[in-house]
Protein backbone atom coordinates (compact mmCIF):
# COMPACT_ATOMS: atom_id res chain seq x y z
CA UNK A 1 0.00 0.00 0.00
CA UNK A 2 1.32 3.43 -0.96
CA UNK A 3 0.75 6.24 1.52
CA UNK A 4 1.02 9.88 0.47
CA UNK A 5 1.66 11.59 3.79
CA UNK A 6 2.00 15.24 4.83
CA UNK A 7 2.85 14.14 8.37
CA UNK A 8 6.54 14.04 9.28
CA UNK A 9 7.90 10.55 8.66
CA UNK A 10 9.35 10.15 12.15
CA UNK A 11 5.94 10.98 13.65
CA UNK A 12 4.08 8.50 11.47
CA UNK A 13 6.63 5.67 11.64
CA UNK A 14 5.39 4.00 14.87
CA UNK A 15 1.81 3.88 13.56
CA UNK A 16 2.86 2.45 10.21
CA UNK A 17 5.10 -0.15 11.83
CA UNK A 18 2.28 -1.34 14.09
CA UNK A 19 -0.16 -1.51 11.16
CA UNK A 20 2.33 -3.56 9.15
CA UNK A 21 2.77 -5.97 12.07
CA UNK A 22 -0.96 -6.37 12.61
CA UNK A 23 -2.06 -6.57 8.96
CA UNK A 24 0.87 -8.05 7.08
CA UNK A 25 0.56 -5.18 4.60
CA UNK A 26 3.78 -3.46 3.49
CA UNK A 27 3.42 0.33 3.51
CA UNK A 28 5.49 2.49 1.16
CA UNK A 29 5.51 6.13 2.28
CA UNK A 30 5.92 9.16 0.06
CA UNK A 31 6.17 12.26 2.25
CA UNK A 32 5.73 15.86 1.20
CA UNK A 33 3.88 19.10 1.77
CA UNK A 34 0.13 18.69 1.84
CA UNK A 35 -0.48 20.88 -1.22
CA UNK A 36 2.27 19.16 -3.22
CA UNK A 37 0.81 15.74 -2.50
CA UNK A 38 -2.70 16.91 -3.38
CA UNK A 39 -1.35 18.18 -6.71
CA UNK A 40 0.35 14.82 -7.26
CA UNK A 41 -2.93 12.98 -6.71
CA UNK A 42 -4.52 15.27 -9.29
CA UNK A 43 -1.71 14.76 -11.80
CA UNK A 44 -1.91 10.99 -11.42
CA UNK A 45 -5.69 10.77 -11.73
CA UNK A 46 -5.51 8.67 -14.92
CA UNK A 47 -3.20 6.13 -13.25
CA UNK A 48 -3.03 6.63 -9.46
CA UNK A 49 0.12 5.52 -7.67
CA UNK A 50 -0.99 6.47 -4.17
CA UNK A 51 -3.60 4.52 -2.21
CA UNK A 52 -4.12 6.73 0.87
CA UNK A 53 -3.75 10.50 1.15
CA UNK A 54 -3.00 11.71 4.68
CA UNK A 55 -2.92 15.44 5.29
CA UNK A 56 -2.63 17.97 8.08
CA UNK A 57 -5.00 20.25 6.14
CA UNK A 58 -8.59 19.05 5.72
CA UNK A 59 -9.15 21.78 3.14
CA UNK A 60 -6.79 20.09 0.68
CA UNK A 61 -8.61 16.78 1.15
CA UNK A 62 -11.95 18.49 0.58
CA UNK A 63 -10.59 20.12 -2.58
CA UNK A 64 -9.76 16.64 -3.88
CA UNK A 65 -13.28 15.52 -2.97
CA UNK A 66 -14.79 18.32 -5.06
CA UNK A 67 -12.62 17.17 -8.00
CA UNK A 68 -13.88 13.56 -7.54
CA UNK A 69 -10.36 12.36 -6.75
CA UNK A 70 -11.19 10.62 -3.46
CA UNK A 71 -12.98 7.29 -3.13
CA UNK A 72 -15.77 7.52 -0.53
CA UNK A 73 -15.39 5.11 2.38
CA UNK A 74 -17.35 5.30 5.61
CA UNK A 75 -15.46 3.39 8.25
CA UNK A 76 -17.52 2.02 11.12
CA UNK A 77 -14.81 3.46 13.37
CA UNK A 78 -15.71 6.98 12.15
CA UNK A 79 -19.39 6.91 13.14
CA UNK A 80 -18.89 8.86 16.39
CA UNK A 81 -16.64 11.54 14.90
CA UNK A 82 -18.47 14.90 14.69
CA UNK A 83 -19.80 15.70 11.22
CA UNK A 84 -17.57 18.77 10.85
CA UNK A 85 -14.48 16.54 10.88
CA UNK A 86 -15.44 14.22 8.03
CA UNK A 87 -16.81 14.51 4.52
CA UNK A 88 -20.53 13.71 4.32
CA UNK A 89 -19.88 11.17 1.55
CA UNK A 90 -16.91 9.55 3.33
CA UNK A 91 -14.29 10.98 0.95
CA UNK A 92 -12.08 11.87 3.92
CA UNK A 93 -12.21 11.34 7.66
CA UNK A 94 -10.60 13.17 10.55
CA UNK A 95 -8.18 10.99 12.51
CA UNK A 96 -6.80 13.21 15.29
CA UNK A 97 -7.09 16.91 16.15
CA UNK A 98 -5.22 20.07 17.13
CA UNK A 99 -6.59 23.13 18.88
CA UNK A 100 -5.48 26.74 18.45
CA UNK A 101 -4.90 28.26 21.87
CA UNK A 102 -3.40 31.10 23.85
CA UNK A 103 -0.52 29.92 26.04
CA UNK A 104 0.03 31.92 29.22
CA UNK A 105 2.87 32.19 31.74
CA UNK A 106 1.08 31.88 35.09
CA UNK A 107 3.89 33.70 36.91
CA UNK A 108 3.09 36.80 34.89
CA UNK A 109 -0.70 36.76 34.54
CA UNK A 110 -3.20 36.14 37.35
CA UNK A 111 -6.19 33.85 36.70
CA UNK A 112 -8.69 36.70 36.92
CA UNK A 113 -6.72 38.72 34.33
CA UNK A 114 -6.66 36.11 31.57
CA UNK A 115 -8.01 37.10 28.14
CA UNK A 116 -11.14 35.25 27.15
CA UNK A 117 -10.92 35.89 23.41
CA UNK A 118 -8.23 36.15 20.74
CA UNK A 119 -9.85 39.47 19.92
CA UNK A 120 -8.99 40.77 23.40
CA UNK A 121 -5.35 40.81 22.35
CA UNK A 122 -5.75 44.13 20.53
CA UNK A 123 -6.54 45.94 23.79
CA UNK A 124 -4.02 48.21 25.50
CA UNK A 125 -3.94 45.78 28.44
CA UNK A 126 -1.91 43.40 26.26
CA UNK A 127 0.31 45.97 24.57
CA UNK A 128 3.76 44.47 23.89
CA UNK A 129 2.75 41.26 25.69
CA UNK A 130 1.78 38.81 22.91
CA UNK A 131 3.87 36.48 20.73
CA UNK A 132 2.75 34.78 17.53
CA UNK A 133 4.55 32.76 14.88
CA UNK A 134 5.32 33.75 11.31
CA UNK A 135 3.09 32.82 8.41
CA UNK A 136 5.59 30.13 7.43
CA UNK A 137 3.88 27.97 10.06
CA UNK A 138 0.97 25.96 8.67
CA UNK A 139 -1.02 26.45 11.88
CA UNK A 140 -0.84 30.23 11.43
CA UNK A 141 -2.03 30.02 7.83
CA UNK A 142 -4.94 27.76 8.79
CA UNK A 143 -5.91 30.05 11.66
CA UNK A 144 -5.91 33.19 9.51
CA UNK A 145 -7.74 31.44 6.68
CA UNK A 146 -10.38 30.22 9.14
CA UNK A 147 -10.84 33.77 10.42
CA UNK A 148 -11.36 34.97 6.86
CA UNK A 149 -13.86 32.14 6.26
CA UNK A 150 -15.82 32.88 9.44
CA UNK A 151 -15.37 36.62 10.00
CA UNK A 152 -14.47 37.93 6.56
CA UNK A 153 -11.34 39.42 5.04
CA UNK A 154 -11.95 43.00 6.18
CA UNK A 155 -12.49 41.96 9.82
CA UNK A 156 -9.45 39.64 9.83
CA UNK A 157 -7.14 42.24 8.29
CA UNK A 158 -8.18 44.89 10.81
CA UNK A 159 -7.83 42.48 13.71
CA UNK A 160 -4.33 41.38 12.71
CA UNK A 161 -3.22 44.93 11.94
CA UNK A 162 -4.54 46.16 15.28
CA UNK A 163 -2.81 43.35 17.19
CA UNK A 164 0.52 44.10 15.53
CA UNK A 165 0.06 47.84 16.13
CA UNK A 166 -0.47 46.90 19.77
CA UNK A 167 3.05 45.52 19.89
CA UNK A 168 2.48 41.79 19.24
CA UNK A 169 5.86 40.22 18.42
CA UNK A 170 6.21 37.95 15.39
CA UNK A 171 8.67 35.08 15.98
CA UNK A 172 10.00 32.53 13.50
CA UNK A 173 7.94 29.53 14.63
CA UNK A 174 5.75 28.06 17.35
CA UNK A 175 8.74 26.65 19.22
CA UNK A 176 10.11 30.17 19.65
CA UNK A 177 6.68 31.40 20.75
CA UNK A 178 6.51 28.64 23.36
CA UNK A 179 10.02 29.32 24.64
CA UNK A 180 9.38 33.06 24.79
CA UNK A 181 6.37 32.51 27.04
CA UNK A 182 8.17 29.85 29.07
CA UNK A 183 11.11 32.16 29.76
CA UNK A 184 8.77 35.00 30.72
CA UNK A 185 9.89 37.27 27.91
CA UNK A 186 6.24 37.67 26.92
CA UNK A 187 3.27 36.54 29.03
CA UNK A 188 1.05 35.30 26.18
CA UNK A 189 1.58 33.36 22.96
CA UNK A 190 -0.71 32.13 20.21
CA UNK A 191 0.12 28.52 19.41
CA UNK A 192 -1.22 24.99 18.98
CA UNK A 193 -2.02 22.97 22.10
CA UNK A 194 0.65 20.32 21.57
CA UNK A 195 3.49 22.77 22.17
CA UNK A 196 2.08 23.23 25.65
CA UNK A 197 1.76 19.55 26.61
CA UNK A 198 5.43 18.51 27.09
CA UNK A 199 6.30 21.74 28.90
CA UNK A 200 3.35 21.38 31.26
CA UNK A 201 4.29 17.76 31.91
CA UNK A 202 7.72 18.98 32.99
CA UNK A 203 6.09 21.32 35.50
CA UNK A 204 6.45 24.60 33.61
CA UNK A 205 4.44 27.60 34.92
CA UNK A 206 2.12 27.57 31.92
CA UNK A 207 -1.60 27.35 31.29
CA UNK A 208 -3.70 26.97 28.18
CA UNK A 209 -6.56 29.31 27.30
CA UNK A 210 -9.39 28.08 25.09
CA UNK A 211 -10.51 31.42 23.65
CA UNK A 212 -13.99 32.55 22.59
CA UNK A 213 -15.95 29.93 24.52
CA UNK A 214 -18.88 32.21 25.45
CA UNK A 215 -22.41 31.64 24.18
CA UNK A 216 -22.15 34.34 21.51
CA UNK A 217 -18.48 33.77 20.66
CA UNK A 218 -17.00 31.90 17.70
CA UNK A 219 -15.17 29.16 19.62
CA UNK A 220 -11.64 27.75 19.56
CA UNK A 221 -10.40 26.47 16.22
CA UNK A 222 -9.82 22.71 16.05
CA UNK A 223 -8.20 21.36 12.88
CA UNK A 224 -8.20 17.66 12.04
CA UNK A 225 -5.47 15.57 10.47
CA UNK A 226 -7.37 13.50 7.92
CA UNK A 227 -7.08 10.42 5.74
CA UNK A 228 -8.83 9.51 2.53
CA UNK A 229 -8.59 6.80 -0.11
CA UNK A 230 -7.42 7.90 -3.55
CA UNK A 231 -9.90 7.35 -6.37
CA UNK A 232 -8.80 4.34 -8.39
CA UNK A 233 -6.34 3.16 -5.72
CA UNK A 234 -4.55 -0.02 -6.73
CA UNK A 235 -4.83 -1.50 -3.24
CA UNK A 236 -8.28 -0.45 -2.00
CA UNK A 237 -8.68 -3.28 0.51
CA UNK A 238 -5.40 -2.43 2.24
CA UNK A 239 -6.28 1.28 2.07
CA UNK A 240 -9.61 0.71 3.83
CA UNK A 241 -7.89 -1.47 6.45
CA UNK A 242 -5.37 1.32 7.07
CA UNK A 243 -8.08 3.93 7.59
CA UNK A 244 -9.90 1.55 9.94
CA UNK A 245 -6.68 1.03 11.88
CA UNK A 246 -5.96 4.75 12.23
CA UNK A 247 -9.41 5.24 13.72
CA UNK A 248 -9.27 2.23 16.03
CA UNK A 249 -8.35 2.62 19.72
CA UNK A 250 -5.16 0.64 19.06
CA UNK A 251 -4.20 2.81 16.11
CA UNK A 252 -4.97 6.04 17.94
CA UNK A 253 -2.36 5.39 20.64
CA UNK A 254 0.78 5.84 18.51
CA UNK A 255 -0.90 8.62 16.53
CA UNK A 256 -1.60 10.72 19.62
CA UNK A 257 1.70 9.89 21.36
CA UNK A 258 3.94 11.54 18.79
CA UNK A 259 2.76 15.16 19.07
CA UNK A 260 0.14 14.88 21.80
CA UNK A 261 -2.77 15.54 19.44
CA UNK A 262 -6.15 14.32 20.69
CA UNK A 263 -8.85 11.92 19.48
CA UNK A 264 -11.84 13.39 17.66
CA UNK A 265 -14.27 10.89 19.16
CA UNK A 266 -16.27 12.48 22.01
CA UNK A 267 -15.58 10.69 25.28
CA UNK A 268 -12.36 9.05 24.08
CA UNK A 269 -9.44 9.35 26.52
CA UNK A 270 -6.87 12.05 25.74
CA UNK A 271 -3.99 9.60 25.92
CA UNK A 272 -0.60 11.31 25.69
CA UNK A 273 -2.25 14.75 25.60
CA UNK A 274 -3.72 14.25 29.08
CA UNK A 275 -2.09 16.98 31.13
CA UNK A 276 -3.78 19.62 33.26
CA UNK A 277 -5.27 22.29 31.04
CA UNK A 278 -5.93 20.25 27.89
CA UNK A 279 -9.57 19.62 27.00
CA UNK A 280 -11.19 16.72 25.18
CA UNK A 281 -13.00 17.44 21.91
CA UNK A 282 -16.46 17.45 23.52
CA UNK A 283 -15.32 20.13 26.01
CA UNK A 284 -14.32 22.64 23.31
CA UNK A 285 -16.75 25.03 21.69
CA UNK A 286 -15.65 25.26 18.05
CA UNK A 287 -16.41 27.63 15.17
CA UNK A 288 -18.62 26.49 12.31
CA UNK A 289 -15.82 26.09 9.77
CA UNK A 290 -16.17 24.70 6.26
CA UNK A 291 -12.71 23.40 5.44
CA UNK A 292 -13.15 23.89 1.70
CA UNK A 293 -13.69 27.61 2.35
CA UNK A 294 -10.61 27.62 4.59
CA UNK A 295 -8.58 26.05 1.77
CA UNK A 296 -9.84 28.69 -0.64
CA UNK A 297 -8.96 31.46 1.83
CA UNK A 298 -5.40 30.28 2.49
CA UNK A 299 -3.79 31.71 -0.64
CA UNK A 300 -5.47 35.04 0.04
CA UNK A 301 -4.22 34.95 3.64
CA UNK A 302 -0.66 34.28 2.48
CA UNK A 303 -0.83 37.09 -0.09
CA UNK A 304 -2.27 39.57 2.40
CA UNK A 305 -0.35 38.76 5.56
CA UNK A 306 3.11 37.59 4.54
CA UNK A 307 4.43 41.18 4.66
CA UNK A 308 3.07 41.48 8.21
CA UNK A 309 4.09 38.08 9.58
CA UNK A 310 7.60 37.39 8.33
CA UNK A 311 9.13 36.56 11.72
Amino acid sequence: MVLYSARKEELFAPTIKLFEQKSGVKVIVKSGATGELALLVEQERASPRGDVYFTTDAGDADSLRVKSLMDPYKSVQAEKIPAEFKAADGSWTGIIGRSRNIMVNTNLVKPDELPKSVFDLTSSKWKDKVALASIREGGVRLWLASLIAVKGEEFTTKYLTDMLANGAKVLANHTEVTNSVLRGELPLGLTNHYYFVPKKREGAPLDLIYPDQGASEMGTLVTPLVAGIVKGARNPRAARAFVDFLLSPEGQVPMTMQEQEFPLVPGAPLGAAAVSGVRAIDQIKRPAVEFLKVAQAQKRAVDLYTPLLTG
